[in-house]
């Protein structure tokens, strides 16, 4: 089997973070939070999608834990087979482990259909143009595909941004990008 060059794109941005120092990390979550709280399609929603870091990803834990304390409503994914789907949660409390040991909402969640709410969405690379590539299973293709008027907002180290990447015709660009340089 051939190694394309998004697996080799993907496998270069984990091992960068993976050599990420904790305070380093800290600083560049702390500064992507800030922003995030001060971004207009942030502070003006009710309702926000997030998904749950893990693996030094752009922290979301903080994030979400501000987002709570204002009373906006947070939802975050849970996989349905070959779909994804958004749930409330009042804190990590409502957690638990779901497939391949990401946290995902507990059963009691609410399912929340908020079709204008901003999706706070993952990815390991994106270019300037809002391309982005996942971690090769589409399931934040397949949602916005079903719910395309979300404002797609990701967020990322500035060593998980270049100037073009591949994308294909299925694959959904997000609106923005925030970095702690951007």
């Amino acid at each position: 089997m051939e190694i394309s060059e998004k697996d080799k794109l993907r496998a270069w941005i984990k091992e960068q973070r993976k050599g990420l120092d904790r305070e380093t990390e800290s600083r560049w979550n702390e500064t992507i939070c800030e922003k995030l709280l001060n971004l207009e399609e942030i502070s003006s929603s009710f309702c926000i999608y997030a998904y749950l870091s893990l693996c030094h990803e752009a922290g979301t834990f903080e994030l979400i834990a501000s987002l709570l304390k204002q009373g906006k409503l947070v939802a975050v994914p849970r996989i349905c087979g070959e779909d994804m789907e958004f749930y409330s949660i009042f804190g990590t409390a409502d957690l638990t482990e779901g497939p391949m040991g990401i946290p995902e909402p507990k059963p009691h969640c609410l399912k929340i259909k908020d079709p204008l709410a901003p999706v706070i969405v993952p990815g390991l690379a994106f270019d300037r143009k809002g391309n982005r590539i996942g971690y090769g299973k589409g399931y934040y293709d397949r949602f916005f595909e079903r719910e395309p008027l979300h404002f797609k907002l990701a967020i990322a180290y500035e060593f998980q941004v270049f100037d073009q990447i591949s994308a294909e015709a299925h694959d959904k660009p997000v609106d923005r990008i925030l970095t702690p340089g951007t």
